[in-house]
């Protein structure tokens, strides 16, 4: 079947847009006007190419974000166990699914797949929504014979690194809304509120103390220079970004990001958790242990640690034991691989990997909950501390004033 766009009129005269399935334009046009659907453009979606990465159409996010990837692998993933061929699953999921860009893709997948396609390379044709992690996964359970555990242990996957980043995102909300309120009042205090005071003072011709000459300077800047102020930190933010973005700056801002107090061992715990639990996937879904280092080396974050895996996937490929490699990086702690070392030698390396994942994610949730707690002080700290400054060079002319009269 093929898939077609339609826009058109329902029977209420409200205008309507979707995709349909059929073998032919005239059978779609009929399905249609079953729905009670007049068509006024029937059109047959089309994949577009956007260099490397092919879609239905180019846009700047994936079709099918990672909490609907994730319900939708479950779903399909049940209904192969309870013995739908897979046409059939991704046929009812399409129904269900309201997103008119996932069912495009979702349908052209179906397509492929009804035309005899295997459905790794189906999905091979959407990049952007499933990654490379998510191909390799579904092929290892094609070539096994078990999709569905596959699809089982995917959607457990997804949904763990699902509540993992909303744990992160939701213990740094407080800190960006602090920072940013504490600058606004800065701003607003030297922009507005310290000019009307310190005004008064200039009149009366009088020496001004040197907290309140710097407080001055400070408020002339943000009143007179703020456009130029505000260029620069774009222009910094711009540079500092393309910078980041070359291999070499990339690898040096990492690096400088590890060996930050606190920031460094968050950083270097949620990517170690990271590593564990794709690799563990990986290997648990059939996926040989260097083509898993290969996979898992893009999702880390960190290109000091990516460099470090790509490392022990030449030493492994070479001969050497997986523990043997991760020790000679220097970036791996010695009882993670102690617990590599068990799962080689017992044979259970994939379950020893997802072992190791679960106690790296509960150091995640503690490292958050320890680098929050230090957070708050030290934005409480700063902001009194400058809003202590604008204080005292308010009052210290008044003091030196009441002297002067007394």
């Amino acid at each position: 079947m093929a898939v077609y766009e339609y826009a058109g009129l329902d029977g209420k005269g409200k205008e309507v847009s979707g995709i349909i399935e059929a073998d032919n334009p005239r059978l779609a046009r009929s399905r249609l006007k079953a729905e009670g659907i007049f068509a006024s453009s029937l059109e047959e979606a089309k994949v577009k190419s956007t260099g490397k990465e092919r879609s239905f159409n180019i846009s700047f996010r994936p079709a099918i974000g990672v909490g609907e990837l994730a319900l939708v692998t479950r779903q399909v993933g049940t209904l192969i166990d309870a013995g739908l061929p897979l046409v059939d699953a991704l046929g009812s999921i399409i129904e269900q699914t309201e997103a008119s860009r996932s069912r495009r893709v979702l349908s052209q997948i179906r397509q492929k797949v009804n035309e005899g396609m295997t459905f790794h390379d189906a999905l091979a044709e959407h990049p952007r929504e499933f990654s490379s992690f998510y191909r390799n996964m579904v092929r290892a359970g094609e070539a096994g014979g078990d999709l569905a555990m596959v699809l089982d242990r995917l959607a457990d996957f997804l949904e763990s690194s699902i509540a993992l980043k909303r744990k992160v995102q939701a213990a740094m909300i407080y800190p960006i809304i602090m920072t940013l309120l504490g600058a606004g009042i800065l701003i607003y205090l030297l922009g507005s509120v310290v000019p009307q005071v310190t005004g008064i003072f200039e009149d009366l011709g009088r020496a001004l103390p040197a907290p309140t000459k710097l407080l001055l300077l400070l408020s002339d800047g943000v009143r007179e220079y703020w456009f130029i102020g505000l260029i620069a930190l774009i222009a910094l933010f711009i540079g500092l970004s393309s910078w980041v973005r070359t291999p070499k700056g990339r690898y040096t801002f990492h690096s400088f990001l590890l060996k930050l107090p606190r920031v460094g061992n968050f950083i270097r715990v949620t990517a170690l958790a990271r590593f564990a639990k794709t690799l563990g996937t990986l290997t648990t879904g059939g996926v040989n242990l260097l083509n898993a280092l290969e996979i898992s080396q893009p999702v880390l974050g960190n290109a000091v640690i990516e460099k470090a895996i790509e490392e022990i996937r030449e030493d492994v490929r070479e001969g050497k034991s997986f523990r043997a490699a991760m020790q000679k990086t220097g970036h791996f702690p010695s009882e993670m691989r102690q617990m590599v070392g068990v799962g080689e030698e017992s044979g259970a390396l994939d379950r020893m990997l997802l072992k190791i994942a679960q106690g790296y994610e509960a150091r995640v949730e503690a490292a958050v909950a320890s680098l929050t707690a230090l957070l708050e002080p030290l934005m409480i700290l700063a902001m009194g501390v400058a809003v202590g400054f604008v204080v005292l060079a308010i009052l210290l002319p008044i003091f030196d004033l009441t002297e002067a009269l007394g």
